[in-house]
């Protein structure tokens, strides 16, 4: 008897949250920076950062999270009465966002932030319960403390768009903003992405091995680092500190990840294929990217930490480094996976798997185009009419997965 198909409707959820919004916003915003277009007013920038994070990546973690546990624990997939009111909730909070954009209401939006921290705050709740099995002593408490920092960041942003409405501002500060940004990214959503790979790390990796004081370390590791971001971003910090501090709490959380990544083997030479997995090549080569981009990020932002230390910010280096962990490891990580889990959930050969290749290759042109900002900021404006580009190239890239996905929840033809 094939398992219920629990995820679906959190799929279905983040990815018209990106496909539909998040990736179109960004490319408006591109164009505007670089191509001339119409400025995008801060409101729509907010959105764009809301429905990629929280609509898109967050999403999609309490609707896989629900087979990835029932694996670990050894137990079969079974609907829990929290599963619809969680996606609910979650699909509520991006309606939200979006009309409240819409219509300029930050009411609205400070629900939308609400209607989410609830559901993370829940979803934290059934995750803690469900990994009772005293070998995942660590996995629980890692991905427990990953969904609290959603939680947290949700909580943090109806708290300053609270303090907005009550001054008269209407929309928050965009430098608080993005303490609520760094701690749903780096505490939140990398550490499910890492705390997925404690388990999971044969899905993309030959021979994962982590060792399990390396375990124990990373999420510990991870929340220092997400704390430093947010409070160089939150704090009224003299002189040079407040970026300083921000940009070492982004360096500490990317170096932890990619050092979690090199102890257990993904830098090392293995075969191309886990026949086992039945792990295409397109796949692979997604993953890899994934750590490459993770590589890049963690590299820039050690550069951006010296320079902040120095008194020179560097925002262009900053943004990139950003978009190297959300668009060139997030999203690859999520393409990769969602092709092999499609597969594995539904139970069936993907309807379009030859768009495997094409995603691959659109990420890889949008990762590197995205980037290419630093160049044009370096003295390279050519570069510039061509950076826009990867917004349309990422937006391909989902819109690949997006496809295979309709097809696989759509009900079948008579």
């Amino acid at each position: 008897m094939a398992e219920p198909a629990l995820y679906r409707p959190f799929a279905v959820i983040a990815f018209a949250a990106a496909v539909l919004g998040g990736t179109p916003l960004g490319l408006w915003m591109l164009a505007w920076l670089y191509r001339g277009a119409p400025a995008t007013p801060a409101r729509w920038v907010l959105l764009h950062a809301s429905l990629q994070i929280f609509g898109f990546f967050a999403t999609l973690i309490p609707g896989v999270a629900q087979h990835l546990v029932a694996r670990f624990t050894g137990r079969p997939v079974a609907r829990h009465p929290l599963t619809r009111p969680l996606a609910a909730l979650l699909a509520a909070g991006v309606a939200l966002r979006v009309a409240g954009t819409w219509v300029d209401a930050p009411a609205w939006l400070a629900l939308g932030a609400l209607a989410q921290a609830a559901a993370f705050s829940a979803f934290g709740w059934w995750g803690w319960r469900a990994l009772d099995p005293p070998p995942l002593a660590v996995l629980r408490r890692h991905l427990t403390l990953a969904t609290a920092w959603l939680a947290a960041a949700c909580l943090l942003e109806l708290l300053l768009r609270g303090r907005a409405l009550a001054a008269g501002a209407g929309a928050p500060d965009l430098g608080a903003m993005r303490a609520v940004h760094a701690m749903a990214i780096y505490g939140g959503v990398l550490g499910w992405v890492t705390g997925v790979l404690l388990r999971a790390g044969p899905m993309f990796v030959a021979d994962w091995r982590l060792a399990p004081a390396a375990q124990r370390a990373l999420a510990p590791l991870l929340a220092v680092g997400t704390a430093l971001a947010a409070a160089g971003e939150l704090g009224d910090w003299p002189g040079v500190w407040g970026p300083a501090l921000a940009r070492l709490g982004e360096s500490l959380a990317l170096a932890t990840v990619v050092g979690a990544l090199a102890l257990g083997g993904a830098f090392r030479r293995a075969p191309r294929g886990l026949p086992m997995l039945s792990r295409s090549p397109a796949e692979s080569r997604i993953f890899r990217l994934a750590v490459a981009a993770l590589t890049a990020a963690t590299a820039g932002a050690l550069a951006a930490t010296l320079a902040a230390l120095a008194g020179r910010p560097a925002p262009v280096l900053t943004d990139a480094v950003r978009h190297l962990v959300t668009v060139g490891f997030l999203t690859a990580v999520v393409v990769a996976m969602a092709f092999r889990l499609l597969v594995v959930l539904e139970g069936r050969p993907l309807a379009w798997p030859r768009l495997r290749a094409l995603a691959f290759w659109a990420l890889l042109g949008g990762v590197l185009l995205r980037t290419a900002e630093v160049l044009v900021a370096w003295g390279l404006p050519g570069l510039a009419p061509w950076v826009p580009l990867s917004g349309l190239l990422v937006w391909a890239a989902l819109a690949c997965v997006a496809a295979n996905l309709v097809a696989a929840v759509a009900p079948p033809r008579r």
